[in-house]
């Protein structure tokens, strides 16, 4: 590793750093910045995805395309999924400015008050990972399909319209965050 790393034989530190970041298993790569703030607690998958390291230091996007690298995400904690029909490029693309708005909004409310978004937000195309997520979670072919899967609690939220709106995902993320809706188990 080019990089400081903290030795595997060094208990006390690593110890001290799992309860200061949450770090739960290992390999974790968590990005700094130069006050020791958190960039991304991502870095691992955003080594894998970014090879040449082009987008380093990777600050969050407020919107992901779920790819296998990234679902690892998902147990994180609540994750809002858009599922759209990826035949079409152009859809995923759509998906994504259709929930940026909402997303970006939500974290930056949370960021003001210096806590973490409570959500994440993803769009997931048609590949076999989604198909996998899909049969796992029991959740319909539908597309488009407006979830928040929270797979630490088991737990799932369906939004099946035929149309998907920002009015409509805004006041799903509303009731959501308000403990408005009711959880099917996973």
């Amino acid at each position: 590793m080019p990089w400081l790393a903290v030795p595997y034989a060094d208990e006390a530190r690593r110890s001290r750093l799992n309860r200061l970041y949450g770090i739960q298993g290992i390999p974790t790569l968590i990005v700094l910045d130069a006050k020791g703030d958190v960039i991304t607690r991502q870095g691992r998958v955003e080594v894998l995805n970014d090879t040449e390291c082009r987008e380093f230091p990777w600050h969050p996007k407020p919107v992901l395309e779920l790819t296998d690298s990234n679902a690892v995400q998902l147990n994180e904690g609540p994750c809002l999924v858009l599922f759209v029909d990826s035949e079409d490029d152009g859809e995923s693309e759509a998906a994504k400015q259709l929930i940026q708005p909402i997303a970006e909004k939500i974290i930056a409310k949370y960021k003001a008050k210096e806590e973490e978004a409570p959500l994440l937000f993803f769009v997931a195309g048609e590949d076999d990972m989604t198909d996998s997520l899909r049969d796992y979670t029991n959740l319909p072919e539908a597309a488009p399909l407006l979830t928040i899967l929270d797979m630490s609690a088991r737990a799932k939220y369906v939004m099946d319209v035929e149309e998907i709106t920002p009015e409509i995902v805004e006041a799903f993320v509303s009731d959501f965050l308000a403990d408005k809706l009711k959880p099917e188990p996973v």
